[in-house]
């Protein structure tokens, strides 16, 4: 093998190996099912936000739509990792291209990493089936991003956490 069949050898074991390691790390935002064929879900990034009465999982294009967001609806503490029935506790709602993502029929969420506080990760999957005339569609997807709390009730001071965006060291205001 010559010196620059080696090096093109090496590279391309190389390129294989990142690619094989970026799967193998962390969850992927993902989004996948049959309701892809009839509702364009791409999307450039995801995003979740923790307000004082939702958490909003957000999946974004560049050009400011959300092809799919997940809302679960919190009471006066966050939510901790678990399943999550949005029919009840929430909701899938999305636009795309100037068409509404279908009527669902049923959806879960599952938190796999939560903790109520900024730059904390998020991650975790969505299954959710939809209705479109007589179709019957499903799409279900995985997430892994930064949580950015926007507001909060009570400063979700949760088993120990201190509330979002106070620094504990600093003195008192007078």
């Amino acid at each position: 093998m010559t010196m620059k069949g080696a090096k093109q050898v090496i590279g391309l074991l190389l390129f294989v190996l990142t690619a094989v390691g970026s799967t193998a790390c962390g969850t992927q935002n993902d989004i996948s099912g049959s309701l892809t064929d009839f509702y364009d879900v791409k999307f450039d990034g995801v995003r979740a936000r923790l307000y004082s009465t939702e958490l909003a999982i957000e999946f974004w294009r560049e050009n400011g739509e959300v092809p799919v967001r997940l809302t679960l609806r919190i009471g006066e503490q966050p939510p901790k990792p678990g399943d999550f029935d949005l029919m009840t506790l929430g909701a899938i709602t999305g636009r795309s291209d100037d068409q509404d993502i279908p009527f669902t029929t049923s959806a879960t969420l599952t938190l796999d990493e939560f903790t109520p506080r900024s730059g904390t990760t998020i991650s975790g999957s969505f299954d959710a089936s939809f209705r479109a005339g007589g179709d019957k569609l499903s799409l279900s997807g995985t997430f892994e991003t930064t949580l950015n709390v926007i507001d909060s009730v009570g400063g979700y001071d949760l088993e120990g956490f201190p509330p979002p965006d106070i620094d504990e060291d600093a003195p008192d205001a007078e």
